[in-house]
């Protein structure tokens, strides 16, 4: 899905910044390395990630931006842990990211997984109301 599709969230940096080469013409002068962007549903999903995976007063600029959810990675896996979880990301979220729309949010541990929980956010990008999927693993380390 592309910038037509959802001209209004625009287009950025893909996540994690990466540079590639430029087809260079045979002979002639080299040119400089090109950064890699998104735009459209895979820029949002790249914002949704990283708000969420960052910590909260780390951005001297927005101390308010993050989900803080690196504090539970020494939590146990226990249903008010998933709770405290999915709460955190929702508020960041709503509060963070104005081009979506939070449905829900809700963290489960990952079945076989031991350490794992999984966060799924169903969002709606905005302006074309559709509704989205997107599961985000955590690692805790505690015991179940």
């Amino acid at each position: 899905m592309s910038t037509n599709e959802y001209p209004q969230v625009g287009t950025g940096w893909a996540f994690p910044p990466t540079w590639g080469p430029v087809d260079d013409e045979p002979g002639g002068p080299p040119t400089p390395a090109r950064l890699s962007t998104n735009d459209g549903y895979e820029h949002v999903i790249d914002a949704l990630e990283l708000h969420v995976r960052t910590l909260i007063g780390s951005r001297v600029m927005r101390p308010e931006f993050g989900a803080d959810a690196d504090r539970y990675v020494f939590e146990p896996r226990t249903p008010a842990v998933c709770h405290r979880l999915a709460d955190d990301v929702r508020r960041a979220l709503v509060v963070g990211e104005p081009r979506v729309i939070v449905d829900r949010v809700h963290a489960e541990p990952a079945g076989a997984a031991q350490e794992r929980i999984d966060v799924t956010v169903d969002f709606r990008i905005d302006r074309h109301r559709r509704t989205e999927s997107l599961v985000i693993p955590y690692y805790a380390g505690g015991q179940s």
